[in-house]
C-alpha cells in the first residue's frame, strides 16, 4: 500500500505532442481539417508504424513530470492504445517513455479503460488527463481527475487541482 496517492499521467494531449504530430502526418494545420474519412484514413496509416515512437514532447511535458514527484514522489503512465493497433501502440508508446521522460515511471499501463486504476492498490488515485470522459469515468469510479490538454492549457492548472486534493 502507498502512503500518497499515484498520479497517472495520460501520455498524448499531455505529455506527448499528439495532435501536432497527427497533423504533420496528415499534411494539415489542425486535425479538424480533416473529414471524418480523411481521419480515419490517416488514423490506420499509423497502424504498425512507430508514429508513437517519435511524437515531440508537449512544452510542459517535464514541469508536469515536476509537479507529479513533488506531489507524491512518483509518477505512473497511463495511457490508451490505438484501435485495431494495440500491441504495436504499446511497443512504441514504452519507446517513446524510454527516450522521451527522466525519471521514468513507476509503472505503464496502455490500456482501453482507465477508471479501474481510480483506487489501484487501495489508494485515491490522481489522473491527469486531456479527454473529459476519462476524467469524469476517473472521478465516478473514486479519483480525483484533473484535465489538462498540454496546448490550450497553463501549467498552474494542474499546480491549482493539486493543491486542492485532500487525500
Amino acid at each position: 500500500m502507498h502512503n500518497r496517492a499515484i498520479v497517472f499521467l495520460d501520455m498524448d494531449g499531455v505529455l506527448a505532442d499528439f495532435f501536432r504530430a497527427f497533423a504533420d502526418w496528415a499534411g494539415v494545420n489542425h486535425w479538424k481539417e480533416l473529414t471524418e474519412e480523411e481521419l480515419a484514413e490517416e488514423l490506420d496509416r499509423i497502424i504498425g508504424s512507430d508514429f508513437f515512437a517519435n511524437i515531440p514532447k508537449t512544452p510542459s511535458c517535464d514541469q508536469i513530470i515536476q509537479l507529479a514527484l513533488g506531489f507524491s514522489g512518483s509518477y505512473s503512465i497511463l495511457s490508451s492504445p490505438l484501435r485495431n493497433d494495440e500491441e504495436n501502440t504499446i511497443i512504441q508508446k514504452k519507446i517513446w517513455i524510454q527516450k522521451n521522460l527522466s525519471p521514468l515511471p513507476e509503472e505503464i499501463f496502455i490500456v482501453r479503460e482507465k477508471f479501474p486504476f481510480a483506487q489501484y492498490q487501495g489508494t485515491k488515485n490522481i489522473l491527469i488527463d486531456d479527454r473529459p470522459d476519462n476524467i469524469i469515468q476517473w472521478k465516478e469510479a473514486g479519483g480525483f481527475g484533473i484535465r489538462y490538454q498540454a496546448n490550450k492549457d497553463d501549467i498552474e492548472l494542474i499546480e491549482k487541482e493539486l493543491i486542492n486534493i485532500q487525500l
